[in-house]
Parts: C-alpha cells; structure tokens; sequence
C-alpha cells in the first residue's frame, strides 16, 4: 500500500498546462507592443534612404552642372535615369523611382527631383531651396 501511495504523491518533473499558457500570454502581450513599435523603424529607415539618394542625386547633377554649365533639360518630367549615368550615382532604390523635371528644354538653370513614397506623400529636393524637403501632399513643381 505504501508503495502505491509514493508512486500517486511522487513529484513530476515538467510544466503545467496553467504554466504554459501564462508564459504564451506575456509573450503574446511583449509582441503586441513591440510590433508596431519596429515597424515604425523600418518606415523611417525608408525615409532616409529616400532622402540619401536625393542627396547622390543632387551631387550627380552639380556634377553635370560643373562640366556642361547647365542642368540636363527635359521638357516633361522623366525618371532620373533618363537624365544621369545612375551607375554611378549609388543608389539604394531604383533610379527610375525617381522624377526629375527641369525649368527648360535645354540648359536649365533649375531642377527639382522627387520620389513618391506612396500616394499624396513627396519627397523633394528643389535646386532653389538646396535641402531635401518633404513629405507634401501634392507632386512637387517648378512653380511651387
């Protein structure tokens, strides 16, 4: 009888199923906090990757300024790869990503560059201004 009652009270080794559910609750609750703080990263992140190849961009048109005394000139916008050698401008995201409009045809004394990150949401790097700017909520323009 005595063996019976050590082998019912012998302690188990292992967790409850109380136990388990705790610990996946607290992990759940430590998700559920830490998710959209991380995703708040990855769109800044994105922003200044944006804002960087605005920047290359910029140095490769002052660049092309030095050498032919003008900007490239387009008579509508075009993406940036029209304009520039975008092998040599090091950029992170695609060089067609990026609109270039300019103030003439020909030798233009005025550009701005911009980048849609989604739909209404600009950022910009006007040749007058001299800093990338942004976000706006319409499409950037000479006349703005």
């Amino acid at each position: 009888m005595s063996k019976l009652l050590n082998n019912i009270f012998k302690e188990k080794d292992g967790f409850t199923l109380i136990e388990l559910l705790i610990v996946i609750s607290i992990i759940g609750i430590l998700m559920s906090i830490a998710v959209p703080t991380f995703s708040g990263v990855k769109d800044r992140a994105n922003i200044t990757v944006i804002k960087s190849d605005l920047h290359n961009i910029m140095h490769g048109l002052e660049m092309y300024y030095m050498d032919h005394h003008s900007y490239p000139g387009t008579n509508d916008g075009s993406d940036i790869s029209d304009v520039l050698d975008s092998s040599s401008l090091n950029l992170n995201n695609d060089a067609g990503d990026y609109s270039y409009l300019a103030d003439a045809a020909d030798d233009a004394e005025e550009y701005i560059i911009y980048y849609e990150l989604d739909s209404n949401n600009y950022y910009y790097f006007h040749s007058e201004e001299g800093k990338v700017d942004g976000p706006e909520n319409s499409e950037p323009s000479l006349d703005s």
